[in-house]
């Protein structure tokens, strides 16, 4: 693997590992999440930090629809050693967090953040975006800026 290459913890593309080759525990270390209200805000979203500095291979969008529909494709997909780790070690929070803006029909933006310096130029960048939730997967801590909950 090259070392531009971004190994993204989520989304099933062809260009993401099949989902029985991923990690047994879902790390988003390294990873700035941003909810938007839709596809649009998170496109202006991604200009704006692609005007930061941030570069193509750094940056994915998912529409709600994506997100559930990759979640319920994982979901099938698992096998039973996956279920029982995911039972044990997923935050039930995070993920109520994602699912229900997705839910709500909201986009996320995710980007890949080498360091603390980057997670704070990406903040920086969406600071005309009309963001509703923000989520740093650090190297040491998780930190949040939260606007708005999920409504479902």
């Amino acid at each position: 693997m090259a070392d531009t290459d971004v190994v993204w913890p989520v989304g099933t593309t062809d260009q993401d590992p099949d989902p029985a080759d991923r990690p047994l525990v879902f790390d988003p270390t390294g990873f700035l999440v941003a909810v938007l209200p839709g596809a649009d805000e998170a496109d202006r979203a991604a200009a704006a930090l692609r005007t930061a500095g941030f570069a193509d291979r750094e940056l994915r969008i998912f529409t709600g629809e994506q997100i559930l529909a990759d979640r319920a494709r994982c979901t099938a997909q698992q096998s039973l050693p996956r279920r029982v780790v995911a039972a044990l070690t997923d935050d039930e929070e995070t993920i109520e967090l994602y699912y229900g803006h997705a839910r709500d029909g909201r986009a996320a933006l995710w980007v890949h953040v080498a360091d603390d310096d980057a997670a704070n130029r990406a903040i920086r960048g969406l600071a005309d975006s009309p963001t509703l939730h923000i989520r740093h997967h650090g190297r040491h801590r998780q930190s949040d800026v939260t606007l708005q909950r999920p409504t479902s």
